[in-house]
């Protein structure tokens, strides 16, 4: 028997109501009610709509509203943009990363503050326009832009807003650092034996970020088939603090990469018992290798680029020696629409492999203080039939 238009709508409702938490509860009127308990007091909504239901009472948890009654006035935008963020991330918070929430309270607390304090409602172009002027004397294009994309993406479940008629400052070409060949070899010998060289080794000779080689942990590493797998990050929380995930920065960034033997070696050294090969690879700080990096760098009078320049400094030797485009996006865990429909499916083991011994011969040099001369090697190859 066809389903009645109200079944489908009610089935439809139903299925939304099952994916939240709290979860709301359907009431025989076809309503749905949904509880939460704060500071051991049991709050209620009731609605037509399981997800307005669900909605407020995380609104109620956040403190932006104290009744259900207030419910209407915050649909209609009566609610200032600091309370309004906090609500948004409260619905979201359980598939947002620890780092994309940290963020968004980062824009709450600093950026646009006279917009904080305005309701949503009351918000305009010409408020918008004024906080962004505002801002521009302050921090840079990217800071402004994904501050006012948040204050978009909140606003638009209240009012409508139109960012793009938002004149933004200019853009300013951002000159990353990164290290020369001679700068390379005189930091792999300065970094030898240190307790930070192989974090250090891994962001310069296959790319990781920071947030990769800190969530980097043993089960990721195989000794017998040389390679790693790039699979969680340590990040930050909300409440500062730094957290294992399994969710990565993009599809992309889940890779694996093969694991050249001189590091396999340094592993090895690393923790010589296998039984005791477990949890995160660095239990160290987050921040200890760029701070160790700067002294080391300080010392021995080689610029200092961070941890991030090195990252550069990968993607810059790999393009020396003639890698394709697709190969070190691969690598580095970019993505783009590009190399979704390109890299993944147009990604051949052959060229992979071609890569892998062009980096490994490079680094391979570097680590013993050879001059391994990026341009003649490059030609070399060239010649070959």
């Amino acid at each position: 028997m066809a389903k009645t238009e109200t079944e489908k709508i009610l089935e439809k409702r139903r299925k939304i109501a099952s994916k939240l938490t709290p979860r709301p509860i359907e009431l025989p009127s076809h309503k749905w009610r949904c509880q939460v308990m704060v500071d051991g007091e049991r709050l209620s909504a009731v609605d037509e709509d399981p997800e307005v239901a669900h909605a407020t009472v995380l609104a109620m948890k956040a403190g932006v509203i104290k009744r259900k009654e207030d419910a209407e006035g915050i649909r209609a935008g009566n609610i200032t943009l600091s309370d309004a963020i906090t609500a948004y991330i409260e619905v979201r918070e359980n598939v947002l990363s620890p780092s994309t929430v940290n963020g968004y309270l980062e824009i709450k607390r600093n950026r646009f503050p006279d917009l904080m304090a305005m309701k949503v409602r009351n918000i305009n172009q010409t408020a918008l326009q004024a906080a962004v002027n505002a801002e521009a004397a302050k921090v840079g294009y990217k800071t402004i832009r994904n501050a006012l994309g948040l204050v978009a993406a909140v606003m638009s479940e209240y009012t409508e807003v139109n960012i793009k008629r938002i004149r933004m400052p200019q853009r300013r070409k951002k000159e990353h650092q990164y290290l020369e060949e001679a700068g390379m070899i005189e930091l792999f010998d300065a970094i030898r034996g240190s307790f930070v060289e192989l974090p250090i080794l891994l962001a310069v000779w296959l790319g990781l970020r920071r947030s990769e080689i800190m969530g980097l942990c043993w089960d990721a590493i195989d000794f017998d088939t040389g390679k790693i797998k790039i699979q969680r990050t340590y990040v930050r929380d909300k409440e500062h603090g730094y957290v294992l995930r399994e969710e990565m920065k993009t599809e992309a960034s889940r890779r694996t990469l093969d694991c050249p033997g001189y590091i396999l070696s340094k592993l090895e050294e690393y923790q010589p018992d296998p039984s005791k090969r477990a949890g995160r690879i660095f239990k160290m700080h987050p921040n200890t290798p760029y701070e160790v990096l700067k002294d080391i760098c300080k010392k021995n009078g080689i610029e200092f680029v961070g941890i991030h320049g090195l990252r550069h400094t990968n993607a810059s030797v790999m393009m020396s020696l003639g890698v394709m485009d697709k190969y070190i996006m691969a690598q580095g865990g970019w993505s783009t629409d590009y190399t979704m429909k390109t890299v993944y499916q147009h990604l051949f083991q052959s060229g992979r492999d071609d890569s892998t011994r062009k980096r490994d011969s490079f680094f391979d040099n570097i680590s013993a203080g050879i001059n391994p001369n990026l341009h003649t090697e490059l030609h070399t190859d060239d010649k070959q039939p």
